[in-house]
């Protein structure tokens, strides 16, 4: 299962827009997408298999851009890919800089 987490993120243009970090282990990367209502998504890093190997590089990728993951939201999708396969992993709201639980 992918991992989910909210992050303050650059405007898309739409205001109900979230932007979304994680580790895809099917596609092996961790990945960013801006999520739109309705559940469409834009890729914005890590959307083809393999693209991103490192959360270090996530970060560096989207600071490049802008945003700014914080250093325990990289340490924490480091152990998301040492995850075992299959097991559950919370889902967390980053965006007021402390996570909470995504509903």
């Amino acid at each position: 299962m992918s991992s989910r987490h909210l992050v303050a993120g650059p405007a898309s243009g739409h205001p109900e827009a979230s932007t979304v970090v994680g580790w895809d282990p099917a596609l092996a990367t961790y990945f960013c997408d801006v999520e739109l209502p309705g559940g469409v998504l834009t890729p914005v890093a890590g959307g083809t298999r393999g693209e991103i190997g490192r959360a270090d590089a996530l970060a560096a990728v989207l600071s490049a851009r802008g945003m700014r993951l914080p250093a325990v939201l990289v340490a924490r999708l480091r152990l998301e890919l040492l995850a075992v396969p299959g097991a559950e992993v919370p889902h967390l709201d980053w965006r007021s800089g402390e996570p909470t639980p995504i509903t």
